[in-house]
Formats: C-alpha cells, sequence, structure tokens
C-alpha cells in the first residue's frame, strides 16, 4: 500500500510518502518550524510530486512523540484527517524509537533523550544483542533529571536526541553524543516504521488515538497550582 508517514514531535517535522516496493520520497523540512502552517500544503506538494490524491493513500502513519506539545496535535490532527478523507487506516509510530533507529548498526546500547523543560528529559534505552540485529527497548519512555540519567547509562552508551547541545551540555565521558541529525526522526524510517506495522496488523483506533504526553504540559501544572491554591 501507499503509506504517508509524518512526524512532527520536534522543531523539524519529518513528512516522507512511499509506493510499494519503492523507497521513500521525503519533503525537505521547513526552516522556520512552522507545523500548523506548512503541514498539509507540504502533504499536499509531496502527493503531487508523485502524481497522487489523498484517496490514493493506503495508510496514514503518525509519529506520537513525546516532545512539543502543540507539535505533536498537529501532526496527530493531520494524520486522523488525512486517514478519514482517504478512508484508510490510521498507524501510531514511536518517535523515540525512530531517533533511535539513526544509531550505526554495530552501536549496541542506544539511548533517546528529548527536552522535557526544567533540566528534565523524556528518555527510553535501547539494546542490540549483536551488530547488526534490531534494536530492542529495554525501558519505557519516561521523564528523568537528565545529568543523573546521562551519569547512569551504560558506558558506551550513545545518546541521540534533538538540541542534546543545550540539553547535556557537559555529557558525562563514558557516553557518546550523537550528530545533530541523527537526533532528529528520519523520514525514511518512518516509513519503515509503518511498513512494520501493517505487517503486523497494528493499526490504531483514531478515535481514541492521543500523543504520548508523558508528563502535563506548563499550562496544565500552572491551572493545577490555581485550583489548589483555590482550595485552601
Amino acid at each position: 500500500m501507499i503509506l504517508l508517514a509524518i512526524d512532527t514531535s520536534t522543531n523539524r517535522a519529518a513528512l516522507a510518502l512511499a509506493r510499494p516496493g519503492s523507497p521513500a520520497r521525503s519533503s525537505p523540512p521547513d526552516p522556520a518550524a512552522r507545523h500548523g502552517r506548512g503541514l498539509i500544503p507540504a502533504v499536499a506538494a509531496l502527493l503531487a510530486a508523485e502524481g497522487l490524491a489523498v484517496a490514493d493513500l493506503g495508510a496514514v502513519a503518525v509519529g506520537l512523540g513525546p516532545g512539543s506539545y502543540t507539535g505533536l496535535r498537529i501532526g496527530l490532527t493531520a494524520a486522523k484527517c488525512l486517514a478519514f478523507a482517504a478512508g484508510r487506516p490510521l498507524i501510531a509510530l514511536d518517535s523515540m524509537e525512530a531517533i533511535a533507529r539513526n544509531a550505526p548498526a554495530d552501536r549496541r546500547r542506544v539511548a533517546v533523550a528529548v527536552d522535557a523543560q526544567k533540566g528534565d528529559a523524556y528518555v527510553a534505552e535501547f539494546v542490540r544483542d549483536a551488530a547488526e540485529a534490531p534494536l530492542r527497548r529495554v525501558a519505557a519512555t519516561r521523564v528523568e533529571a537528565v545529568e543523573g540519567w546521562a551519569a547512569g547509562l551504560e558506558p558506551g552508551t550513545l545518546v541521540l536526541g534533538p538540541g542534546l547541545d543545550r540539553l547535556l551540555a557537559s555529557p558525562p565521558g563514558s557516553i557518546e553524543v550523537g550528530t545533530p541529525e541523527m537526533g532528529l526522526p528520519d523520514p525514511e524510517t518512518l516509513v519503515q516504521l509503518a511498513r512494520e506495522a501493517v505487517e503486523a496488523g497494528r493499526f490504531a483506533d483514531p478515535f481514541f488515538l492521543e500523543p504520548v504526553y508523558i508528563r502535563k504540559s506548563a499550562a496544565e501544572e500552572q491551572w493545577d497550582r490555581l485550583g489548589e491554591g483555590k482550595a485552601r
């Protein structure tokens, strides 16, 4: 089937379209990171470049994060609307796994960190049983104090993620930090994850699918504090 894959969990959207048996065609990222304004026009341009319409899609895949709250909502809403318009299934993708797969195939330990603000990060760890073997997740995505988390990683771990130069300004010498390009979801990887989901029959219910937020937004936390103050 023809697959469209979207990930807006970071400041740079990843967008790819793939026909069966063909390499993915990706859309160049918007340098201004205007997901709300540019995502649907980019999808339209990508479909037009392949001579396709929304109705030609076989499924729509979307990264669920965690990451930017606004970006995640924009990406998921767009994916749901496109899947509904095409009458096709929706596929949920793990944005952290998409980033982890950027690691070279000989790296046995890979960790992903995404800024969660306030000195914290959304983190997840992956391992390979042997070089070239598939990555497998060893811990659920969660929020950790980034410096303490990094210090506790196994020596030789490759850490990937967006903006690590700011998030981990002084990484421990026992770990390696990947390049900025390796810290972003790759369009072709998103398509590969989507194909694996199709083969396994893993489709999402569009009525209940939500982004992976993990923690409340700053606005929600402030609202809770206001509520606690009024309760007193």
